[in-house]
């Protein structure tokens, strides 16, 4: 099912009987997408489909109020045409991020990127933005306002899940024949231990693998691409990452504009609270207790949900503080 835009959901709250109005870009998103078909002998008023009524009553489910609640947004210019795909293709990916020539998995793969101008001219609109030292665009909130009113996409902030490494790794890959350490593991395929593989089958259920980050006790936060030589540090040791390290991951992945779960013993969660104060950590209890909440998220998406919407209600009550 098609999930409804805020302003979609305005405008279906608002009937009158089943009968729907709005703004005419809302409304034809709403008939695109099979929510509403026009009513017989009014151009400007829809009737609601079946459809439209269980995607409204879903989305009151979901955001735990209804649509007539939400403050309006206003509505802001429309971009120019690269620009506006630029911007929308962006809140399609569960990353959010821009793609410019920079973007490899994109760029090799033959997939839609753009160009430098059109990156420096999305970013002066403030609808794009870098992460500490990072040189990607990501979507603002500005630009998440502007895919919502202009794209038609019901976009909210990253989901990012951080989940703890474990003693468990795959064996030292060896030598070559001139003496040099083999290329190591990529960071997603290095750790074996079976706490580590519960709370990774746990994250994959949780957001896309674009936004999963391991906790590692040498490297601090580490993509899944990244490879990794196996090690054997644990926090606390004197060759463990250093929290100003870790401060400057936190920075450049943008934790500040993501909702944020990690899965993970209370050592980790130490180190990463003061760099990202509003993380949610659902887990308790031993690793036999974690691996069973972690079997419970995978098999339950409304305990996903919960959890996820516990981490927006930290990450909102610290940004009114």
């Amino acid at each position: 099912m098609f999930q409804l835009t805020p302003q979609g959901a305005r405008a279906l709250d608002q009937n009158d009987n089943g009968l729907a109005s709005g703004h005419p870009a809302t409304m034809a998103k709403l008939v695109a997408d099979g929510m509403v078909v026009p009513h017989t002998g009014d151009g400007g008023t829809h009737r609601m489909t079946e459809q439209g009524w269980s995607a409204l009553e879903e989305w009151r489910q979901r955001h735990g109020h209804t649509p007539d609640a939400l403050p309006a947004e206003p509505i802001p210019p429309k971009l120019p045409g690269v620009q506006h795909e630029a911007v929308v293709t962006a809140a399609g990916r569960p990353d959010q991020r821009v793609p410019g020539r920079d973007d490899h998995d994109v760029y090799w793969a033959g997939q839609k990127w753009f160009r430098a101008p059109t990156l420096r001219a999305v970013q002066a609109a403030g609808y794009a933005t870098t992460y500490g030292r990072s040189i990607s665009l990501h979507l603002t909130p500005a630009g998440r306002t502007y895919a919502r009113q202009r794209g038609g996409i019901d976009v909210r902030r990253r989901r990012l899940v951080i989940i703890a490494c474990g003693n468990g790794k795959k064996p030292h890959p060896g030598f070559n024949d001139y003496g040099n350490v083999n290329a190591g593991y990529p960071a997603g395929e290095l750790y074996t231990g079976l706490y580590h593989r519960s709370l990774r089958l746990a994250a994959d259920a949780l957001t896309d693998p674009s936004l999963i980050r391991i906790m590692s006790a040498l490297h601090g936060l580490v993509d899944l691409k990244r490879p990794l030589l196996p090690y054997d540090v644990q926090i606390g040791d004197e060759r463990a990452v250093a929290p100003e390290r870790i401060a400057d991951h936190a920075a450049t992945l943008g934790t500040h504009d993501a909702d944020v779960i990690f899965l993970g013993g209370q050592d980790y969660a130490a180190l990463l609270r003061p760099a990202i104060p509003h993380l949610h950590t659902p887990l308790s209890g031993g690793m036999g207790e974690h691996r069973g909440l972690c079997k419970q998220a995978r098999e339950d998406p409304a305990l996903r949900e919960a959890w996820w919407a516990a981490a927006a209600a930290l990450h909102e009550g610290h940004a009114a503080r």
